[in-house]
């Protein structure tokens, strides 16, 4: 999971597709991210179409491009964080930092968990991670 974490990273922002209520794809560029005990969260402001998509359609993928011909796709199942959950999560997000630029109150941020996740980074090896 770190490895996959460190290439999202190098990569800047990566895509992730999502599929709306009428099977429509959209793709949008994402920064957010974060792993956490052993979980790895992405997370976006409110209200957002992504947000929707996400919460109606738990499937979703993840491409990123790294250095020379190297890059990443994650095929994962996004829950929703809820709860006390959401709050651990949200006090460790940037949203949460008193100096956060991108600061946020936690109802108007919402965070997903992947799981069920296979990510393959392609290569001149081919790496796959699940988890």
């Amino acid at each position: 999971m770190q490895e996959v974490y460190d290439f999202l990273e190098k990569a800047g922002a990566y895509h992730i597709a999502t599929v709306d209520n009428d099977g429509k794809p959209h793709v949008r560029p994402f920064g957010s991210k974060m792993i956490l005990d052993d979980k790895f969260y992405i997370f976006c402001s409110l209200p957002k179409a992504v947000y929707d998509q996400l919460a109606g359609n738990k499937w979703a993928e993840i491409s990123a491009c790294g250095e020379g011909m190297e890059w990443l796709r994650i095929t994962t199942v996004a829950r929703e964080v809820t709860g006390d959950e959401k709050q651990r999560v949200y006090d460790k997000s940037f949203y949460a930092a008193p100096d956060s630029p991108m600061k946020r109150a936690i109802d108007t941020v919402a965070f997903f968990e992947l799981k069920d996740a296979t990510a393959i980074i392609y290569g001149k090896e081919q790496k796959t991670y699940k988890w």
